[in-house]
């Protein structure tokens, strides 16, 4: 069946077009009142049809053009005259229309004048391609938004036609639109950009565990061993999807930030969503509120949705499907809102498996997709003990992977190619440039690193099209992320200014910034309302706030503060709320304001010692600093930045910045944190809890002012009183629930503690680089994976310590106690262990290259397997030591005593 109006067609299509140009930022009046105007009865199914392809057309095409560019002055009437030949050249409308417009032949005709015209408005010719391109899935999206706007003037539509959009019922209809919507939205500009995710988007790799075929013998029952098995994500998870095992119903994607995590969930879902296989429903959980039973969270999610995007529950038993995968993103995100870290995303697994157990007692009816970073995912592993439930993502490059020595099960060779090369081919492509593969000066250092994650990859495109940053020198991720931010100032903030302002700088204009980024990370690390930013503002800052609240949220600085860092959520229908595009937007500013405001209290209380009535003293330091980093924990993503940001500053000035966190910790070891500054001050729970907070995010700092000026921090207590500083860490360490450490063991390096008092304590896996242990008291510590790179632990206690996977190269041990201490796969290279007491040691696989063992106490000390090459023995007592298939490569034994049977 096709629709033919003929002569009427040429009259809607020339004078509804006119109509509707007449009023281009509305799109003209109603399909009714156009048809009217022009003399043509509104019930003709014909003029209707036409009308409806018309009104989303011209929508959609205007819908492209906002996303690029501020103007609204622009001239139609080139493109009027295209859309009427075309119109009139195209004058049938075929009955599989309905159920793919996509494939109208009219989207084809009219994409290359659109291109055109869009490149006489003064677009780029590749930016007006990118646009031209992207046009007929946001016709699609157009088409369906005005039906179900517009639902009493179509009508008629289904009367003509059986039904037109291939089901009848609402349900069907809402499904269809929410489909639809999840594939425009891959298509929709990334940043600024004239080209969409899915454009520039490679599919990623990945791989799971399963248990290697040594791990049956005897003694590897205990920790057996395990393989990674690499695939290919996309096809993994689609067959997984076709299976539909009610016994194998969720899957777990995990990855560092900017791995592509998200960007995977939204492509596998727009993928599904076009091949009409499987029904979807999407959830990115920082929306998600889980109060009580799943069921519920998901309405409440539906419920808030403004736009009317979603479809209907499909947990609720009126509105089931045969079949659902429910795409749960950002595990991470979920566990940050208000309970204790991994407790709420252990609670919403244990929660989303109850129902599966419910809702596929016969069959598969529902599946699960869970995204979320590594740490959260490996908190609640033994949630997923199939095999290949957990599928890792692998990066574009494995470059550092196999320098670090892992390897895969790679049968379909999916891991020869460096998907970086891919990628930046494309990427050139669409911005119109030339890049064969990867710059070579991007593939070196830290950045070889960082362009083999997905997002970093992307921020260093954008960074290295400015061509502003050396980047044969730079390999910090903070100047990147500092260069981004000048771009959207300089490039955009300044061609507009709003009549509100008289001057915004660039300093206020990150600020701003950088409060909402605080004000994320005190409540969810995603998202914001305007007034949680505005209780952290000063006036001043206040009246940017103000253009932010444009009623035209699409339109002056709002469009260009959501093009790059943030995006305005409509969750909250209460108060406008702006969520970050990605955490580590967040993640890096607030850093960035952390070190504003050492430097501010830096400054302050030295004007107090400089003059009494000025300045802030200890106390007030204290608490200014509490309001900043107590609601949260400083976590080891924004330690990452913390540290970078502190790379960037003057040495000189970090070095007098570390000299003040040392008197204001001593300061606050002896009096305690002034919590009781604080206004409104909180229930004794939070108080506490905001105290530790603080406390920690102080030893943040000082760590990572010290890694800036490699001066080993002296804190005043901590030598007056040898168990102040294992006391402080229990504080601020609490209980092991897990491996995974808090931010406290991270930062223990350069520090003097010198005679400390650390018996019997948890120090696995803490980082304690270039600090001074000399005399203290660590036996039957566990230093397990430890970082003692450069530490001096002359003269300490050790015995039964354990130091197994411990790096102590470099580190100096000299007359260190040792006896009985594990320290297997240890790493001791060009250690210094002079007179050291190593008796019934265990250094079996222990790397040992270059160390010096010169009069040191080896008697029985376990050296099977180790590495011993070039490491120096004169003097040294071995005797009855094992050395069975020990490297002795250059080894001097000059004047040992030596086990008998010793073969050199």
């Amino acid at each position: 069946m096709s629709l033919k109006p003929g002569e009427l067609l040429q009259g809607v299509a020339k004078g509804g077009i006119a109509v509707i140009f007449q009023n281009w930022e509305n799109a003209g009046a109603s399909a009714v009142d156009i048809l009217k105007s022009l003399d043509i009865n509104p019930n003709e199914p014909s003029a209707i049809a036409w009308l409806l392809v018309q009104r989303s057309l011209i929508g959609a095409m205007l819908e492209l053009v906002k996303e690029r560019s501020l103007q609204t002055e622009l001239d139609p009437q080139e493109l009027r005259q295209t859309l009427d030949r075309e119109l009139e050249n195209h004058q049938e409308l075929p009955r599989t229309f309905f159920d793919r417009p996509k494939d109208l032949d009219l989207l084809d005709a009219v994409r290359q004048p659109y291109q055109s015209w869009l490149e006489s408005q003064g677009f780029e010719p590749t930016h007006s391609a990118n646009l031209a391109k992207r046009l007929p899935s946001y016709f699609v999206f157009a088409l369906h938004r005005e039906w179900r706007s517009n639902p009493a003037t179509y009508a008629i539509l289904t009367k003509e036609l059986d039904t037109p959009f291939a089901e009848a019922i609402d349900r069907e209809l809402a499904w269809k639109h929410y489909l639809i919507w999840l594939q425009r939205r891959v298509n929709e500009p990334m940043f600024e950009e004239s080209f969409g995710l899915a454009d520039v988007y490679i599919p990623l790799r990945g791989y799971y565990e399963k248990k290697s075929s040594e791990s049956r013998e005897p003694e590897n029952l205990k920790s057996p061993k395990k393989e990674r098995v690499a695939i290919d994500l996309h096809e993994t998870l689609t067959n997984w999807v076709k299976r539909a095992d009610k016994e194998d119903a969720i899957r777990v994607i995990c990855g560092g930030p900017g791995s592509g995590k998200s960007s995977f969930c939204k492509m596998f879902a727009a993928k599904l969503a076009q091949d009409e296989t499987t029904r979807i429903l999407f959830i990115p959980l920082h929306h998600l509120k889980i109060r009580d039973a799943l069921q519920d969270a998901v309405q409440d999610f539906i419920d808030t949705d403004l736009d009317n995007l979603l479809p209907p529950n499909p947990l609720t038993k009126e509105h089931q499907e045969s079949q659902v995968l429910l795409i749960f993103d950002g595990l991470d995100e979920l566990a940050m809102q208000g309970k204790a870290a991994f407790q709420v995303a252990q609670d919403f697994i244990t929660e989303v498996q109850s129902n599966l157990n419910r809702y596929n007692q016969t069959e598969a009816k529902i599946l699960v997709l869970m995204s979320g970073r590594d740490i959260v995912v490996q908190h609640n592993q033994t949630y997923f003990r199939k095999e290949g439930q957990i599928l890792h993502l692998l990066p574009y490059s494995l470059k550092s992977e196999k320098e670090w020595g892992i390897s895969y099960i790679d049968e379909q060779q999916l891991l020869t190619t460096d998907l970086r090369q891919v990628w930046w081919k494309k990427y050139g492509e669409l911005k119109g440039k030339v890049y064969q593969g990867l710059p070579p000066e991007l593939d070196r250092g830290k950045l070889a690193e960082i362009t083999a994650q997905p997002l970093l990859n992307y921020l260093i495109a954008l960074s290295y099209d400015r061509q502003r940053l050396d980047f044969s020198e730079t390999n910090n991720l903070n100047s990147i992320y500092s260069d981004l931010l000048d771009r959207v100032f300089e490039r955009d903030w300044e061609n507009y200014r709003h009549p509100t302002l008289n001057a915004i700088d660039k300093k206020d204009f990150i600020r701003i910034l950088e409060e909402i980024a605080i004000a994320c990370w005190h409540g969810n690390r995603r998202t914001a309302t305007i007034a949680q930013i505005e209780n952290r503002c000063n006036s001043k800052l206040q009246k940017l706030l103000e253009v932010m609240r444009c009623n035209d949220s699409q339109s002056g600085v709002t469009q260009l503060l959501t093009a790059f860092y943030f995006r305005q959520s409509e969750q909250y229908a209460s108060d406008a709320t702006f969520e970050f595009t990605h955490k580590t937007f967040g993640e890096y500013l607030a850093a960035c304001r952390i070190v504003l405001q050492l430097k501010n209290t830096h400054e302050e209380f030295h004007r107090k010692q400089d003059d009494p009535d000025k300045g802030w003293d200890e106390k007030h330091c204290l608490s200014e600093w509490a309001k900043l980093c107590g609601p949260s924990e400083v976590d080891q993503y924004l330690l990452t930045f913390l540290r970078d940001e502190m790379a960037l500053q003057d040495p000189e000035e970090v070095k007098q910045w570390q000299q003040t966190l040392c008197q204001l910790i001593d300061y606050m070891l002896r009096k305690g944190m002034p919590m009781e500054k604080l206004d409104p001050r909180p229930s004794y729970f939070e108080e506490s809890y905001q105290a530790r907070n603080a406390e920690e995010a102080l030893l943040a700092a000082l760590s990572s002012c010290a890694y800036v000026t490699e001066i080993v921090s002296n804190i005043k207590c901590f030598q007056q009183q040898p168990d102040a500083f294992g006391n402080w860490l229990s504080k601020l360490q609490g209980q092991r629930t897990s491996s995974k450490n808090r931010t406290a063991l991270m930062c223990l390096n350069h520090l003097n503690l010198s005679g400390a008092i650390l018996l019997i304590k948890d120090l696995y896996n803490s980082n304690f680089t270039n600090t001074n242990i000399e005399y203290a008291e660590l036996r039957i510590a566990n230093l397990g994976g430890a970082n003692l790179e450069g530490a001096n632990l002359k003269n300490a206690a050790l015995r039964s310590a354990n130091l197994e996977n411990a790096n102590l190269t470099n580190a100096n041990l000299e007359k260190t106690e040792l006896s009985g201490t594990k320290l297997m796969f240890a790493k001791l290279g060009n250690a210094n262990l002079r007179s050291a007491n190593l008796e019934f040691a265990d250094l079996r696989n222990a790397n040992l290259k270059g160390a010096d063992f010169t009069d040191a106490r080896l008697y029985r000390t376990n050296f099977r397997d180790a590495n011993l090459s070039y490491a120096n023995f004169r003097n040294a007592d071995l005797r009855n030591a094992n050395l069975t298939d020990a490297r002795k490569y250059h080894a001097n034994f000059q004047d040992a005593i030596l086990p008998e049977n010793f073969n050199p």
